[in-house]
């Protein structure tokens, strides 16, 4: 653990981290609220999660926009005006709710998507601060941030649950607190400069780059390991709490054991990276979402669906910190904004339709039927990072 900090990274990655856990306290805290206000303002009960939905929606909505601004004003400005955005942004949140406004409290949640895209950037803005050797590392400190964010975001939630007449209305108010707080830390973020040459060098188009079998496998990689990973844990409580009886209780314990299990790996994934290299940490992270599924189809008894969603969050956190240090290598310092947007964009579309198909699949086709709708998604990316790994073409990566 102590040797992931060890090791001497920019002051960027630590000042973008915490910043990170400011930041990124806004999911947590709606997944945690957004159920419950769904129910007090939503017209029919079958709608109480649409906010919760429309979260990951507005990131894919938003992502090309926000990383073109912040491709104009550079990274710190354009992470300035994004938390600004959305401490503005709290506001509408907290007064949606007092005026029992299902609408608006649905606008103010997808526009927190401007906040949270621009939140993706960091892990890219950590790895143009330290060395290429170092990029796994910035990227699983980065991660970490999670962890920090997973608990401010409910008990930020919680103490603001009756601050205000209307009940969760303070929850967002007291947000403002943190992304205030995050805007001071971004403010010590000094973007790392490049050298003339890099600066002069000729971008290619993006179809000459998304082409290519690094890229392709990077992309495929990530949107695949967020696409699983959301699929099943949207799907978890449904069919842990209504389809197979276990009580709410039971159910968050294994979705909170999911989230600490997806960040947690971070302080050693990094050096898993350099000490096996890119493809070899890729397919553990494969066999590791193909034996959560196992286990998943095994049975639906408690541990089965604990231990599942262990290896999911594990398998998750392998696959995106790996396909994240990957993906610079498949470009240059001109290329690196239309190529991190087009990225996220695809990352954050899969992830909007999985988590917005999880809910109909599972009642039409139930539990086991999701799981065995992964199976071919793992299979093809592991046959891509083969193809990759031996393509005869000139390859970007060090291995």
């Amino acid at each position: 653990m102590l040797s992931l900090f060890s090791n001497k990274l920019h002051p960027n990655v630590y000042i973008l981290m915490l910043a990170q856990a400011l930041m990124g306290s806004i999911g947590p805290l709606v997944v945690f609220v957004g159920g419950f206000v769904g129910i007090q303002l939503a017209p029919n009960q079958s709608l109480a999660t649409l906010p919760v939905a429309l979260m990951v929606v507005g990131i894919a909505v938003f992502m090309l926009p926000v990383v073109r601004v912040i491709a104009k004003v550079g990274r710190k400005r354009g992470f300035q005006l994004a938390m600004l955005i959305g401490l503005l942004n709290t506001l509408f949140a907290c007064m949606s709710i007092m005026l029992n406004s299902f609408t608006l409290f649905c606008i103010s949640i997808t526009l927190f998507g401007i906040t949270m895209a621009a939140s993706q950037q960091f892990r890219f803005a950590a790895i143009e601060s330290v060395d290429t050797k170092q990029a796994s590392q910035a990227v699983s400190v980065l991660l970490l941030a999670g962890l920090l964010a997973a608990f401010l975001g409910p008990e930020t939630a919680l103490l603001g649950k009756d601050l205000l007449d209307v009940e969760f209305a303070g929850s967002f108010l007291l947000l403002t607190v943190l992304l205030g707080a995050a805007l001071t830390v971004i403010y010590f973020f000094n973007p790392v400069e490049v050298d003339e040459q890099t600066i002069n060098e000729v971008a290619r188009p993006l179809k000459a780059i998304i082409v290519h079998p690094l890229f392709i496998s990077s992309l495929l990689s990530a949107a695949v390991a967020f696409s699983v990973m959301s699929f099943i844990m949207t799907a978890t409580p449904i069919s842990m709490h209504i389809h197979s009886g276990f009580d709410i209780a039971d159910t968050k314990w294994v979705i909170q054991s999911h989230i600490i299990a997806m960040y947690l790996p971070s302080f050693f994934t990094g050096k898993l990276i350099q000490r096996l290299g890119h493809s070899a940490v890729l397919y553990i992270g494969i066999a590791t979402l193909l034996a959560c599924i196992v286990i998943g189809l095994f049975g639906q008894h408690y541990m089965h669906y604990w231990w599942a969603l262990i290896l999911l969050g594990i398998g998750w956190n392998f696959m995106f910190v790996t396909a994240t240090t990957l993906l610079p290598l498949s470009y240059n310092h001109a290329e690196k904004f239309k190529v991190q947007g087009f990225n996220d964009l695809v990352i954050f579309s899969s992830q909007a339709t999985a988590s917005l198909l999880a809910g109909w699949v599972v009642a039409g086709l139930g539990w086991n039927g999701l799981l065995m709708i992964c199976i071919p998604l793992l299979v093809v990316t592991a046959i891509i990072i083969w193809l990759w790994r031996h393509a005869r073409v000139v390859a970007l990566s060090p291995e």
